[in-house]
């Protein structure tokens, strides 16, 4: 997790505020005390040593309980509802989806039983959640025999989730071959205008596609491009009268074509290096939710110290002296009252 100064700075300011606050709070408090220690903490006038921390751990536990504060203030959760759609995104997110009928074979996962289809929506979805999608958005383009846009410059997850949720799409194409560079081209013409460096290309594909003449280019606002191969590409299966596997040959050149890198995504998932070299040029809600979680517990800390202290203090804050001062006090005022 990396977290940026600039994040965190508005709650640093205050949690410094509130420390010297209490701070000064602590030493007003020590100076009134002074004029009463004999009666407080007997003969000695002194408490137990461990009283001495008692002013650094309430200051602190209020700097704690005002940053935790601060920060789920600063970083609270937004629903989709609350996004402004026509803020300008800092990055974008284009995906480039084989929708073609050789995708719902049944040839992928650990076990081989899952469709391609679904094995992609699996993949995807564990890079997508890791998105804010308050500085992001996604589109989707489809392609089977022509590519068609399915999801243009969106911010809202379950949208692009139900496209990937069984949606048919295959239906919107003329039945043919599969235009796998075709469609991967529209994809990065729609990047054409976005600023350089904004956008990550995923394609997701079985591969199982004609050849085509020309291989498409990245734009300069591309800035990382995957490309995930989902089916068996051992193993083939039967699909309108032909036999149908991964090509991962054509999709490793495919990668290669656009410096990107390529993942056979059939039975392994994505390795946490290359999820976390995918999403590094992407804004990512982990940050915030960590943070959210480490300024729970502070808040947890802070409050839990301001509220144990006074018990501790009168458990076991005075001398043993003063105790023993205390107790030969209550006993000789009973023989006297006898």
């Amino acid at each position: 997790m990396v977290i940026s100064l600039e994040d965190i700075l508005p709650a640093l300011l205050a949690a410094l505020g509130a420390a010297l606050l209490a701070g000064l709070g602590e030493f007003l408090h020590l100076r009134r005390l002074r004029a009463a220690r004999f009666l407080a903490f007997g003969p000695r006038g002194k408490p137990r040593a461990w009283v001495a921390a008692v002013p650094f751990l309430r200051a602190g536990a209020a700097a704690a309980m005002v940053f935790g504060l601060v920060v789920l203030f600063q970083f609270r959760p937004q629903n989709e509802s609350e996004i402004d759609p026509d803020k300008e995104p800092s990055k974008h997110l284009v995906i480039a989806l084989d929708v073609s009928p050789s995708m719902y074979l049944e040839d992928s996962g650990p076990q081989g039983r899952q469709s391609r289809w679904e094995r992609a929506r699996d993949l995807l979805t564990a890079v997508m959640q890791r998105l804010d999608m308050e500085q992001t958005r996604v589109s989707v383009m489809a392609f089977y025999t022509e590519a068609k846009p399915v999801v243009i410059r969106s911010f809202d997850l379950g949208v692009v989730l139900n496209v990937l949720d069984g949606l048919p799409l295959e239906h919107a194409f003329e039945v043919g071959s599969t235009q796998l560079q075709q469609g991967v081209q529209a994809a990065i013409d729609m990047t054409r205008g976005w600023p350089p460096g904004s956008t990550t290309l995923i394609v997701v594909s079985d591969g199982d596609t004609v050849a085509g003449s020309v291989m498409p280019r990245r734009t300069p606002a591309i800035a990382d491009v995957l490309v995930l191969g989902v089916g068996d590409p051992y193993r083939g299966a039967e699909v309108a009268g032909r036999t149908s596997r991964q090509d991962h040959e054509s999709l490793e050149r495919l990668a290669v074509r656009l410096d990107g890198r390529y993942h056979d995504g059939n039975a392994l998932h994505l390795p946490t290096e290359v999820v976390r070299a995918l999403t590094a040029s992407l804004p990512q809600v982990t940050t915030r939710s960590e943070l959210r979680t480490i300024a729970l517990v502070l808040v947890g800390v802070g409050a839990g110290l301001i509220s144990l202290i006074p018990w501790l203090l009168s458990l076991a804050g005075g001398s043993r002296s003063s105790r023993s001062g205390v107790r030969l006090e209550s006993g000789s005022s009973g023989r006297s009252a006898a």
